[in-house]
């Protein structure tokens, strides 16, 4: 009885940390999700102003407190991430997809999904577009490959994350 117990704990405490190891992912009826919440100063006019005045996305439009835009081509940066033990397609390509971004007092919630990956020439055609699921999810998109619970997750989150923090400029002193 005490080896049932002591095996039950080990899992549940397994497993509690791979969910917490996931928690910007979301794996939700076959489509990859990322999604993540702010904390800010900024006021949601603010927000709303930053968002649309950036150069990082298109056809920006606002409905009520929520921002639903188009993320333009980003690339990983390999120099940030280096290239020991990455999958060539992390470094290889782009990566775009669709932004919904949900204002309330003092937070954001940015939902990124429908995400693509584009071809530069090496791995993929240029131009050609594959859906983050056809690389990363098994043939029945029903879970992660392996490969990319190691390396690419961790790198897809440093850079979504940075692309969607807004970096508080320091107040200058005298």
């Amino acid at each position: 009885m005490k080896y049932l117990i002591v095996v039950l704990s080990l899992l549940i405490v397994r497993n509690s940390d791979a969910q917490a190891e996931d928690a910007n992912f979301l794996l939700n009826k076959s489509e990859v999700v990322w999604q993540k919440v702010y904390d800010t100063k900024m006021t949601k006019q603010e927000l709303i102003t930053y968002f649309k005045a950036s150069e990082k996305f298109w056809l920006v439009q606002v409905v009520a407190d929520t921002i639903f835009t188009k993320l333009k081509p980003q690339k990983i940066d390999p120099v940030k991430t280096g290239v020991a033990g990455v999958p060539p397609i992390v470094n290889k390509t782009e990566y775009k997809g669709v932004v919904r971004i949900e204002l309330k007092e003092n937070k954001y919630r940015i939902t990124l999904k429908n995400i693509v990956l584009i071809g530069d020439g090496e791995i993929l055609k240029k131009g050609e577009e594959q859906t983050f699921e056809q690389n990363y999810l098994n043939k029945e998109q029903t879970e992660y490959r392996p490969f990319f619970l190691k390396r690419p997750k961790e790198i897809y989150n440093i850079h979504f994350n940075e692309l969607f923090q807004i970096a508080v400029k320091a107040k200058e002193e005298w």
